[in-house]
This record gives C-alpha cells, structure tokens and sequence, in this order.
C-alpha cells in the first residue's frame, strides 16, 4: 500500500510540472532569473503537496477500518527446541503430515501388536523390536467431517507438532493452514499391560504407546485467509489497495465420500489414511531407564544449605540433590568445601553392589552431630572422673571403716549413671549413611540439581 501511495504522490508530481512547462510555452511565465526562482519554488511546494497525500494514505491504509491489511505476521515465538518442548505436551497430534512410507510402516505394526514410540513432540520414532501386550481392534464411529484451522506458529506446533517444522514457511508464506478431516473410526489398543512391559534394549528411550488411531481421508488447503479492498482518491486521481489470499490444496489422501461404506469389522480402503493419534504415555519407570548394568540413585543432602558433590575419585558426578544412572561397582564418595583456610568433608558411600536388586535407591546421609558428640564427651570425662576417684574412696575407706566408704560408693554410683548416657551420645552422634529402595513415583522434597 506504501508503495502505490508513493506512486500516486510521484504522478501528482509529474502533472504539476507538465502544467508549469505548458505554461511557460505559451508565455504565462517569463524565462527571466526571477521566473526560474518562482518555478522552483513552486516545483517544491508541488513535491511537498504530493509528499502529504502520499503520507495520508499511507496513514488511512495501515490505520483505519476497512482498509487491507497484511494476512499474517511471523509473531515473536521462541526457537524450534523450545516450541517442541511445547508440542511434546499434546499427546493427541494429527498425523496427516507423516510420509507415505511413515503411514505404511505404521499400519503394518499394528497388525503385528501395540505400537510403542519414542515421542518428543516434532519427532516420533517407532520402535519395532520393542514388543508389548495388546492388539488394535476395529471401532466403527459415526462419520464426521471436522476442520482444523492454523493461523499462527502457537497453533500449528500445538496441532501438527510432526509437520510444524517443514509447514511454518508455508504458514508465514500464506497466513493460514486448513486441515478438513473425515473420519470412520478408530483403531483402539486392548490388553496392554504397563505392568509386564518389556526391560529390553530395544525399547530403551520409550516414552509412549499408541493408544487409538483414527482414520479416514483428509485434504491440507493453503491461504484462502481473506480477501479485503479498499480505494482512495485525491481530486482526479485515484488510489487503491487490496489483500487476498487464493486457497490452494496442498496434499490429500483418501476419498471423503467412501467413509459411509465403514464396516464393523474394517474400515474401507479407500477411507483409511491415518488421521490421528492418541498416544499413551508410558509410567515413569518404564521411560526412566538406564543403561544395562547401571542403577538409578537419588543422593540426598548432608546438611541442609550445603552444596555436597557425589564425586568418583577425582571427577565430580553432581550436586546434592541428584538423581543418577550409575555403575553400582564404582566407588562413590560426597565431598563438600567449605571454602578458603578450611580442610574439605569427606564421605565415602557404601558399596552399591549390595543393593543392585532394588535398581532404583535412595541414599540419606546422617552428618557426625557435634552436639550430641560434645555432650556425650563431656558426661563421659566427668562421669569418668567420678567413676574412678569413687572407686578410690570406696577401697580405702571400705578398709578403714568410717564415712569414707559411703562416700566412695556414692561418687562410683554418680560416675556409672554419667558414663552411660554419655556413651550412648557418643556413639548415637557418629554419622550413618541410609540405603532405602526409592519411592515410586515420588515427587522430590527439593528441586534436583544436575
């Protein structure tokens, strides 16, 4: 619109000086110095005339009701890793935009039995090998028509997460996506059991199973978005300006009108493209597996406030609290520094190969408490002291009679009740490592550190 405004400011121009050359050939205007002086003049207020009218409709296209405005703007989204991290979250995606051989593949493994997938939201990834209970069954469903329309990045991540990253160009290019689904029904997963699914290597990285999928045919139009005009004159002139967009059809498969022929027991060929999935997420510690060979374990804090690294020798593991797949035959130690001038903590672990038959550990060290330790040295001295100076009295004064002896028994009897209780403080202060099995699907007391 900026263009054709500038246009018509440059024909105004152009008039107004075919005016003045038509003037001076018939002598209205002399070719004395004085004359040039008064052309020029006149040829500038012609140009700043033109300027203001190319400014107003410049102004009037961009800013008032009725005018054409741009079908669709790239808006201010974050990079593709962080859209897909977004798109991981709808476990419903449309599949329309996988390739030919994708959906082939796809049909052929649920024949075979459940589909299990690596998911993350612009990519999914079959898994073959990985085999779990459960076959589809057939599911006949009314026929219905639906279209999905996508006007912005936000929407097309949101519903066609795995063709977001080859349709964001033809999405800016047009303004719009349209998606006319028709649908017979649906492919539904029974018999599967989370409970007996495999621990194998081939289904390491598994985070869904296919729960449905429907089919049927669709269509994918391109633009079509809208159709705006709009005109302005100024005296004899005219301007204008318009925006449209032409709906164009991109890919289709299937025939919408073969839907109603759908049996109980099959859908009919014609009207069978995968449309949609409905995926299943798989539990926590089926997507949560290591390596073979290694164990899952949760390293707790000493004390609270303190940064404990879980170290291996010399190479630094994480940061208390964490959460690592692990080789249980390396030894592992927690190492805290507290900083200049001052010698650093260490603790060693236990052997983990002890507990390689829970695969999945916690591990809570309980730090030495200096109050317990002191008190429990205190009351062991003192109780100490009285122990063996009434040992002492009790000896000779039980020899040589008198009030000695009492005294004697009585300081033994302090002594004993103070060693005790300081004994047991001394041994109850001296730090213990816990090794317990991890609660299942537990959330973390505190933000875990990597």
């Amino acid at each position: 619109m900026a263009a054709a405004a500038a246009q018509l400011g440059r024909r105004l121009l152009v008039i107004h000086l075919v005016e003045k050359a038509n003037a001076v050939r018939d002598g209205a205007v002399g070719f004395s110095y004085m004359g040039m002086l008064c052309f020029e003049h006149e040829s500038r207020a012609a140009r700043a005339r033109a300027l203001v009218v190319a400014c107003a409709l410049v102004s009037a296209a961009c800013g008032a009701p009725g005018f054409a405005r741009p079908l669709a703007q790239a808006p201010d989204l974050p990079g593709e890793q962080a859209k897909c991290r977004i798109a991981a979250s709808q476990d419903n995606p449309l599949v329309t935009e996988w390739p030919a051989p994708e959906k082939a593949n796809l049909e052929a493994r649920m024949h075979e039995g459940s589909v299990v997938v690596a998911y993350s939201g612009c990519t999914l990834r079959m898994l073959p090998r990985c085999r779990a209970t459960g076959t589809y069954q057939w599911r006949r469903t009314t026929t219905s028509t639906d279209v999905v329309e996508i006007r912005n990045a936000d929407d097309l991540y949101a519903k066609m997460p795995l063709g977001a990253v080859t349709l964001e160009g033809e999405l800016q290019r047009s303004g719009r996506l349209a998606v006319q689904t028709t649908v017979s029904g649906q492919f539904k997963l029974e018999g599967f059991d989370a409970d007996k699914f495999p621990r194998s290597p081939d289904c390491l990285g598994a985070t869904h199973v296919v729960g449905a999928l429907t089919v049927g045919a669709f269509k994918l139009h391109s633009g079509g978005a809208a159709s705006i005009k709009a005109h302005a004159g100024v005296g004899n002139y005219g301007g204008g300006a318009s925006s449209s967009s032409e709906e164009t059809l991109m890919r289709e498969a299937g025939a919408p009108a073969r839907c109603e022929e759908a049996s109980e027991t099959a859908p009919h060929a014609a009207c069978a493209s995968p449309v949609q999935m409905f995926l299943q997420p798989l539990p926590s510690n089926v997507v949560d597996r290591g390596p073979a060979g290694t164990m899952k374990v949760k390293f707790l804090p000493v004390r609270t406030g303190q940064a404990w690294d879980v170290v291996v020798g010399d190479r630094k593991l994480c940061t208390t609290p964490c959460e690592k797949w692990v080789d249980p035959a390396m030894p592992y130690s927690l190492k805290y520094d507290p900083g200049a001038f001052r010698k650093n903590e260490l603790l060693d672990l236990p052997d983990l190969r002890a507990y390689t038959s829970m695969e999945r550990i916690e591990i809570r060290p309980k730090p030495t408490d200096a109050g317990e330790l002191i008190g429990g040295i205190l009351l062991t001295t003192f109780g100490g002291i009285a122990a063996v100076t009434g040992t002492a009295l009790t000896s000779v004064g039980c020899v040589k009679g008198g009030g000695l002896c009492a005294g004697g028994l009585i300081t033994l009897t302090s002594g004993l009740l103070l060693l005790a209780p300081g004994i047991f403080l001394i041994l109850d202060s001296k730090g213990t490592i816990k090794v317990s099995p991890m609660p299942a699907e537990a959330a973390p007391p505190f933000p875990l550190r990597d």
